[in-house]
């Protein structure tokens, strides 16, 4: 039978799931997107652009998978949003070339990390609780230190298993918005861990455990400190293409 490679864009609430990538008898946004074309007799592999950790939330995810040729884009978008209500979302789902790869094929991406002064359980599972005043311009210096191209071995998860820790941050950025502190950086690529560990070594320089210095020494290959800041305030925001 004929298939088709399709393209979804996908938001999902990380806190209901162990991750994005499968993992045996875990619940998974893979495993539960996969689970979803079964039950419409399409049976495919998901890929995906970014492998998010357990409690790690996606507004912009992309991900793709084979479906037979019969099938009309917007009513298999709707059924399988019906499928996997209320906490994976596919916000967009579109034809691909045969080879698109979305992992692969991707040229920058971009991640928030929110951070909250205020303890709500509300929120608990979406924003990161730190009561302490956020020193803006320290921070927005620390950040300006990552922009560019470096080896960041030491702000990636131990036992990561990658060709090259070299990577690019072209943008970098943290901002109050209403009552919550945004942290955004956008690279060519990121590894496992990257953002939570250059998040816990923001929030050191913050509370003056450690210094400018210091970021710029682990850059430069010696570890200082590789700890990960919390996985609920972390979003992939965006994928280019």
């Amino acid at each position: 039978m004929e298939s088709q490679v399709l393209k979804a864009v996908i938001s999902y609430d990380g806190s209901k799931f162990y991750g994005m990538q499968k993992q045996p008898g875990k619940k998974t946004i893979q495993g539960e997107i996969e689970h979803a074309l079964t039950k419409l007799n399409i049976i495919s592999e998901v890929k995906h652009a970014g492998r998010t950790d357990r409690g790690v939330h996606a507004l912009n995810q992309v991900i793709s998978f084979n479906s037979p040729c019969f099938w009309e884009i917007e009513k298999l978008q709707n059924s399988l949003n019906k499928i996997l209500h209320p906490y994976i979302h596919i916000k967009k789902l579109s034809k691909a070339p045969q080879n698109f790869n979305p992992r692969f094929d991707a040229k920058k991406r971009s991640y928030r990390y929110l951070i909250s002064p205020i303890f709500s359980p509300h929120t608990a599972d979406y924003v990161t609780y730190y009561p302490k005043n956020i020193n803006y311009p320290l921070l927005k210096e620390a950040l300006r230190i990552l922009k560019g191209q470096h080896n960041f071995e030491y702000f990636a998860k131990t036992g990561s298993s990658v060709n090259s820790y070299v990577r690019e941050i072209y943008h970098t950025d943290i901002f109050e918005y209403k009552n919550l502190t945004v942290i955004k950086i956008v690279g060519n690529g990121f590894l496992r861990g990257q953002i939570r560990i250059i998040v816990d070594f923001l929030l050191k320089i913050n509370e003056d455990v450690l210094n400018l210095n210091d970021l710029k020494a682990q850059l430069n290959g010696k570890l200082i400190s590789k700890h990960l800041a919390p996985p609920n305030g972390l979003y992939l925001e965006r994928i280019w293409y």
